[in-house]
């Protein structure tokens, strides 16, 4: 493209730059190929000669339209669809032909048309092969200015709205050329026909192009006559003056430089403005997703508290056993620490024979019972908060069915988000399928066991809890009856054997309540332990997923930043692209 002063050079030059910029962005973004590829194109097309697209449906008269526009037999016309590739016609002093890679068909012809514009004849759209019309729809982004040909018999049916509303949604300079107006009689019908496709085009697609009613078939009988009277008269009645005029004053040398300086920034519009919108589905996806995780953090941090609060009351059960072995003692003390029993006291198996019976009773048993109980209850809820993560995941991964996401955009996205959604839910199900309630079970409370055993009644052995708990008072009744009995026959006498029981209920008493706390103690930190280790399990599950959705989050805000700043250069450059004073230098 010949550059006209320093000025436009800077535009060119910021225009590359913004499509470099694109191009990497789409790559980071991992956008269809189709649109990577279309920037790179566009890129290469800055340096092309000036871009023609003539576009339209078939048996609309659009390659005589060519040929009269060219005035010469370079298309080729017929009554179905003749034109099955992308052609290209290029000035050339003598008629060339060649295919290139991309399977264009690249014609040379000496047409001084052709001198400074290149035309690109595409299938007609609405062919019967509807790869004639993919090849059309797929070539329009690369157009610097679009002639869509239609006819009078059959002027802005509604495909041919559909193929206006896709080039200008690709941002193209369109010029509506309606063919084949010889078949009308009077002006006034020519008139309405103009009306019919103007107010059409401005009601349903918003814009206002020029529109030239043509007849290619009197601009080509007007091309074979020899009076030159009949010529003119023809060429006024075929109204091709009109359109080459226009065209003419259109693809000036400036015409055609701002045409082709516009022609990308409205392809990198529209790429932006899809994936600003593609940006913001996903963004607002994320956020359900993140509020999905934050709600699953929520309801672990209630299960937490909800697990202590219950717990505490499951304890005090097991302290309430411990608390009414203790009322039995200060009866049986109080029974059996006195005068008349102070020789049977010396007897010291058959006092704790007596205490086991009377006062220990079957505290063994409820505390066992209270244990097993606690365990049982940590294994439920534990199942049940599983559960509860599998209907909340299952409920988001249905939810995506509904949504209108982003299509085939950047697939990679979908697919990983769905894939962490359904290792979540797969994970969760696996645990609740494989949950075995017996062995959980024996294996808290195994770990109970140890830990109580170990830090609080090391000595008495592998026995069960409620077992060693009992050991440990039983121990210290014996010691403190044991210890009076000597006492008291040994040493000090009978005169002081109330004092002596009032001493034994408050050892016994401050024993038993140290042993309650540390005990207390020591199965709340083992339950901590326990939840945490159920909780983590949950977390670890889910962190993939968290993660996938924090990091896609800031990905796609990053994004719209990117494509805000483009978009910003996009009018920018348009608006100085369309400043007057672009002059030759």
């Amino acid at each position: 493209m010949q550059i006209l002063d320093e000025r436009l050079s800077t535009l060119v030059r910021r225009e590359r730059s913004l499509l470099e910029e694109l191009a990497a962005f789409l790559r980071r973004f991992e956008a269809a190929g189709a649109d990577v590829e279309l920037v790179r194109q566009k890129q290469e097309d800055l340096d092309e000669f000036f871009l023609l697209v003539i576009v339209g449906e078939f048996n609309s008269g659009k390659s005589a339209f060519i040929n009269a526009l060219l005035g010469s037999e370079v298309a080729v016309e017929g009554p179905t669809p003749t034109t099955n590739r992308i052609t290209i016609l290029r000035y050339s002093e003598q008629p060339t032909e060649r295919e290139r890679r991309d399977g264009v068909l690249e014609r040379g012809y000496p047409s001084p048309f052709l001198r400074e514009v290149a035309i690109v004849d595409t299938p007609g759209t609405n062919a019967i092969l509807r790869h004639h019309e993919e090849l059309s729809r797929g070539f329009v982004p690369r157009s610097d200015l679009v002639l869509f040909v239609t006819s009078v018999d059959r002027p802005y049916t509604e495909s041919e709205r559909e193929y206006l509303e896709i080039i200008r949604d690709w941002g193209k300079k369109i010029v509506l050329v309606v063919n084949k107006v010889d078949l009308l009689t009077s002006q006034e019908e020519i008139e309405n026909v103009r009306e019919f496709v103007e107010q059409g085009v401005r009601s349903l697609l918003g814009i206002t192009p020029p529109v030239f009613l043509v007849s290619a078939r009197t601009a080509k009988r007007a091309r074979a006559t020899d009076s030159s009277i009949e010529r003119d008269a023809l060429r006024q009645a075929s109204g091709f003056d009109a359109l080459e005029r226009f065209v003419s004053d259109l693809l000036d040398e400036e015409g055609r430089v701002r045409l082709k300086l516009e022609s990308p920034l409205g392809v990198a519009n529209q790429i932006c403005e899809r994936y600003r919108q593609v940006a913001s589905e996903r963004m607002g996806l994320l956020e359900q997703d993140f509020r999905t995780a934050q709600n699953i953090e929520a309801q672990l941090e209630a299960y937490r508290e909800d697990m202590r609060r219950d717990f505490e009351s499951r304890l005090a059960e097991i302290d309430n056993v411990i608390h009414r072995m203790n009322d039995r003692a200060d009866d049986w003390f109080e029974e059996n620490i006195k005068l008349s029993r102070v020789f049977e006291l010396v007897r010291r198996s058959q006092v704790q024979e007596r205490f086991q019976r009377e006062v220990v009773a079957d505290s063994v048993q409820l505390i066992d019972r209270r244990m097993q109980e606690l365990v049982d209850w940590m294994v439920e809820r534990n199942l049940k908060q599983w559960r509860a993560i599998i209907d909340y995941v299952n409920r988001r991964r249905q939810a995506r069915y509904d949504e209108h996401l982003i299509g085939d955009v950047g697939e990679g996205f979908e697919y990983n988000r769905t894939q962490l959604l359904d290792s979540v839910g797969r994970t969760a199900t696996q645990v609740v399928q494989g949950y075995d309630r017996r062995a959980e079970s024996q294996q808290i409370a195994a770990s109970l066991q140890s830990a109580v055993t170990q830090t609080v009644m090391a000595e008495v052995g592998a026995v069960g809890i409620g077992a060693a708990v009992i050991a440990m008072a039983t121990t210290a009744a014996m010691d403190v009856t044991g210890i009076l009995a000597a006492g008291i026959v040994a040493v000090l006498g009978l005169s002081i054997i109330p004092s002596k029981r009032r001493r034994a209920r408050v050892q016994f008493r401050e024993q038993t309540d140290a042993l309650r706390r540390r005990l207390g103690d020591v199965l709340r930190h083992q339950f901590d332990s326990e939840l945490d280790r159920s909780i983590e399990r949950i977390n670890d599950a889910i962190a993939p997923y968290t993660r996938f959705v924090r990091t896609e989050h800031e990905r796609m805000r990053e994004a719209t930043e990117a494509l805000h700043g483009m978009t910003e250069e996009i009018e920018a450059l348009r608006a100085e692209i369309g400043a007057p004073r672009v002059s030759a230098s």
